[in-house]
């Protein structure tokens, strides 16, 4: 009997990391990569509270059609994120996406976004650290005045990471990172 509790308990972890895995695949440098916003919401349930200089790394397949719902799921965590849209089919982040999402403390954007929309980062007052992968994306208002001279570096620097290094707010300094 005890032979058969064994195996049973062995089956049973086996499956669960299996799932896991699948759910959660992992992803380079720490990460997770997840595949909605349900999967999103799950991992930070599971994860600690953490700070902004610790932020969870997570590669997120988004879409046009998602990427309000990941946004939502961002904006009403607790958790410190740092959000790669690298590999997406996403064109355009809308407006409001992001709005008051003050965990959000890094973003990579991807090539094929073409457009950025209306304080579509408003309010991410955490967000210092942002990386653009193409130099074609349009940003009509999607990084308010809330984010000092970042729009000005981004214009004449194209892609690229840029950081925060001073400031608050309307204030805020940015420079491209090498």
């Amino acid at each position: 009997m005890k032979n058969i509790l064994k195996i049973v308990s062995i089956a049973l972890v086996s499956v669960f990391t299996l799932s896991a895995a699948t759910c959660f695949g992992q992803s380079g440098g720490g990460g997770r990569t997840l595949n909605s916003a349900e999967d999103l919401k799950k991992y930070f349930e599971s994860q600690p509270a953490n700070r902004s200089d610790n932020p969870i790394k997570v590669t997120i397949n988004a879409n046009d059609q998602t990427i309000k719902d990941i946004a939502e799921v961002i904006k009403y965590s607790d958790k410190y994120v740092s959000l790669n849209l690298s590999g997406n089919a996403l064109t355009t982040i809308p407006n409001n996406a992001f709005r008051r999402s003050e965990t959000l403390v890094g973003v990579t954007i991807p090539n094929s976004v073409t457009g950025i929309r209306g304080m579509a980062f408003e309010g991410c007052y955490s967000l210092d650290s942002i990386t653009f992968e193409g130099a074609n994306t349009i940003i009509s208002g999607g990084f308010p005045e809330d984010f000092g001279d970042l729009l000005t570096k981004y214009l004449a620097g194209g892609r690229g990471k840029y950081k925060k290094i001073a400031g608050v707010h309307r204030s805020s300094v940015w420079t491209k990172q090498n």
